[in-house]
């Protein structure tokens, strides 16, 4: 036991010998075999023991664990409600028991003020660990929403590049294979710390890019591999900041995955649709699903912190397989956040 917590028990320990002493002497008073304090001088230094019996109970009350508080507390509480009896040995009972009863207050005060410091700092206990908690959720969807589409881009041009240079050189087809192979363990690692860090069920929202990004961004996915992308618009109104900046990050997150588990994905479509007050944002690819795998499986935890996201704005999120080749993503959003929920497909 570290020096603090012995420091707490020799401190609960004597609240409760110095409550049981003081009860001790009033009941030695009461029964005749000490002299009563009636005759007593010393007038205000009286006070002095009832009001260390009070301040001994905001200190157990405050530091202690609850169960010891209790016990050691309550013998401190109950001598300082019971040293007035010392003084009244011929008042009537009612009168004696309304006396204890107003020098039990100053106890009741204290073990009331130690509680509700007790329990605001475990409220800001639990308030930090819960942005911390919020911090690791952030940066696990950055790390997986982000980062991974990064990661992947550098995975992409490396088997573009084996496609394209000269492989006379072994050496230039080993460099590509290394890159290829460690950016793909990039990911999977980036899996891993990303399942290690998302411990809270709540989504917290990134706010990185928007409805008028996304051309940029499929320009560049499109730049970086064999895949024809392309984003068809069909909308006539406005998109709340908010909605627009989860429509970016569900399509990243559908790249993303087109680039992971797309085998041989020549076309991507992203569409942007307007059915009532609702946005649609559809992916669709052509790529079919890596061997021993499927998309869902491999990419669960994304689309798992899609729907999330889309439920926190009151939408939702379909993923599979389309009827011939491929795969498709549709995510359903409110137009506005403020927007009640109109026609949907």
């Amino acid at each position: 036991m570290d020096r603090r917590g012995v420091a707490a028990n020799a401190v609960v320990m004597g609240t409760a010998a110095a409550g049981s002493i003081s009860i001790m002497i009033t009941a030695l008073v009461r029964a005749g075999l000490l002299p009563t304090g009636a005759s007593e001088t010393g007038g205000p230094w009286r006070l002095a023991e009832p009001l260390v019996l009070a301040g001994l109970v905001f200190v157990v009350v405050r530091w202690a664990s609850p169960r010891t508080a209790v016990v050691s507390g309550s013998l401190a509480a109950a001598g300082s409600a019971l040293w007035v009896q010392r003084y009244l040995p011929d008042e009537p009972a009612l009168d004696a028991v309304f006396a204890s009863a107003v020098w039990l207050i100053p106890s009741l005060a204290a073990g009331t003020v130690g509680w509700y410091l007790c329990w605001a700092g475990a409220e800001r206990t639990r308030a930090i660990a819960l942005a911390r908690s919020e911090q690791r959720l952030r940066l696990a969807l950055d790390l997986h929403d982000f980062v991974a589409h990064d990661i992947s881009e550098i995975v992409a041009r490396a088997q573009a590049g084996a496609a394209v240079l000269p492989l006379g050189d072994p050496r230039v087809a080993e460099l590509l294979e290394h890159i290829e192979a460690a950016g793909l363990r990039a990911l999977e690692s980036m899996d891993q710390t990303v399942h290690a860090l998302g411990d809270d069920d709540d989504p917290v929202r990134i706010t990185r890019g928007g409805i008028d990004d996304l051309d940029e961004l499929v320009r560049r996915f499109a730049a970086a591999g064999d895949v024809k992308a392309v984003v068809e618009r069909r909308l006539t109104r406005e998109v709340d900041a908010t909605i627009g900046a989860e429509a970016y990050r569900a399509v990243v997150e559908a790249l993303t995955n087109v680039r992971r588990h797309a085998v041989g994905a020549t076309s991507v479509t992203v569409a942007l649709d307007e059915v009532g007050d609702r946005l649609l944002v559809s992916i669709a690819d052509d790529g079919a699903e890596r061997s021993g795998t499927t998309r869902r499986a491999a990419g669960g935890l994304g689309l798992t912190a899609m729907t999330d996201r889309a439920k926190h704005l009151d939408g939702g999120v379909e993923a599979g397989p389309r009827p011939l080749r491929g795969w498709q993503v549709t995510v359903d959003l409110p137009l506005s956040r403020n927007a009640d929920r109109g026609a949907t497909t």
